[in-house]
């Protein structure tokens, strides 16, 4: 009797290459619309839902962020209270583009807006993280 090998690394790299893919869609309907091309209602959809599905994850992020900031001590620190700072409000404006989309707002803005605030509140978690693994030794000021 033979038996099939299946390839994990085969399985993680077509689901790596569905999440590239799908941002890579959802960026292609965003050069659409800075382009003032038509887009259709199903691609504006898509787009929104992607942009949903990832707020979840980046505010899990800033709250492990968080976490290690506290248990660690860094919270006095200038450097990391800044970038955990600008998580925080670029996780806001996520959030605000979610309570739009949840209320119905389905139009092109709503899709610059919040793939704006996903990418920004991408590069703020990842800011903040890093300021944790190289906090400055410059003392707070009082």
């Amino acid at each position: 009797m033979a038996t099939t090998v299946v390839s994990s690394t085969s399985f993680l790299d077509k689901l790596k290459s569905f999440v590239t893919e799908t941002e890579t869609d959802v960026l292609a309907v965003v050069a659409d619309i800075k382009s003032d091309i038509q887009v259709a209602e199903s691609e504006i959809n898509s787009a929104l839902h992607w942009i949903a599905s990832n707020a979840p994850t980046i505010a899990q992020d800033i709250n492990q962020v968080l976490e290690i900031v506290t248990t660690i001590g860094l919270t006095a620190n200038p450097d990391v209270a800044a970038a955990v700072a600008a998580a925080n409000v670029s996780v806001a404006a996520l959030n605000a583009f979610a309570n739009k989309m949840n209320a119905g707002s389905s139009d092109t803005q709503a899709v610059l807006a919040g793939y704006t605030a996903v990418k920004q509140a991408q590069a703020s978690v990842a800011s903040a993280k890093a300021s944790i693994a190289n906090p400055s030794t410059t003392a707070p000021t009082a």
